[in-house]
């Protein structure tokens, strides 16, 4: 009885072994220049938005977070929102890339009214004094 469970575990380690073989082989001989479709889209290395696939770095973060669009990207401000280095690749730009919006500058009212002088104080104007009425004559002439 014993030979056959030798014989049986002598097998099923050959089985494996030969497996492991095959797969390496296969795995050696396909090409490998397949692309996942976001980074055929954006025209950048799978590394500009992942660490080791399927984790993301702060680029993919962002990505996803924006509709799967680049627009308005700033590679230093997210790595520091993200506590993190620049990652590498940072020069190349993917092609949903557009400049951010540059900050709005503060909405410029009219200028400040200048002081004026207080205007001098205008004297009244004198009214001639009122003449008294003559008192109407009566009858005619004399």
């Amino acid at each position: 009885m014993t030979l056959r469970l030798e014989q049986f575990w002598i097998m099923k380690h050959k089985l494996s072994l030969y497996s492991g073989i095959a797969a390496a082989l296969v795995g050696l001989t396909l090409p490998a220049s397949a692309k996942p479709p976001f980074a055929e889209k954006e025209g950048v290395a799978c590394t500009y938005c992942h660490t080791q696939a399927p984790r993301r770095n702060y680029r993919g973060d962002y990505y996803k977070s924006h509709q799967l669009s680049f627009t308005g990207f700033v590679d230093a401000a997210e790595a520091k929102k993200a506590g993190v280095a620049v990652a590498p690749g940072a020069a190349s730009k993917p092609k949903s890339w557009t400049a951010p919006d540059a900050p709005a500058e503060p909405a410029k009212g009219p200028a400040p009214a200048q002081p004026t002088k207080p205007a001098k104080p205008t004297k009244p104007a004198k009214k001639a004094p009122a003449k008294p009425a003559k008192p109407a004559k009566k009858g005619g002439k004399g």
